[in-house]
């Protein structure tokens, strides 16, 4: 009983969802890739608008292109937050060298996971062109042992 009346409150304290249009859908999905090639979160994006990031990544998955315009803004993005690792150890002093090392492990490993053919710690080393293999069936006479004195391919020969 007590379930069901913490569903009722939860429905209840919802707001209700906001229809947006297929133009401004867009140009939220276009705020949300400039946003990303400039290293801010999708959370950091869409914050000053009424919307959550889950509904964000249902459209961008929900149409095949967008989805790989978002694949680009994550590349993109990548390269910003190793630019931001950079920058930070540039700037780094003996006072907050913890710190700054924190922050620079954070933007490694995001950016790693972001793009890791270009920042991962695996290197992938890929071979083009053919490369012909020969085969050679060599057939030898079948030695056999001797069974008693003669050998089996006579006795075979012989019956």
């Amino acid at each position: 009983m007590e379930h069901t009346k913490i569903r009722y409150e939860l429905r209840r304290s919802k707001k209700p969802a906001i229809e947006w249009t297929p133009e401004e859908r867009e140009a939220l999905i276009e705020a949300v890739f400039d946003g990303m090639s400039e290293g801010k979160t999708l959370s950091e994006t869409v914050s000053d608008y009424s919307v959550s990031e889950g509904t964000v990544r249902r459209w961008i998955t929900k149409d095949e292109d967008l989805f790989w315009e978002y694949l680009a803004a994550r590349a993109l993005m990548a390269q910003s937050l190793a630019e931001e690792a950079l920058r930070i150890a540039r700037h780094t002093s003996n006072t907050s060298v913890t710190a700054d090392r924190v922050k620079i492990d954070a933007l490694q490993w995001a950016a790693t996971k972001m793009n890791p053919r270009e920042f991962g710690d695996k290197q992938l080393i890929q071979q083009e062109g053919k490369q012909t293999v020969e085969i050679r069936v060599v057939e030898e006479e079948p030695v056999l042992k001797s069974i008693g004195g003669s050998s089996t391919l006579q006795k075979l020969n012989a019956g």
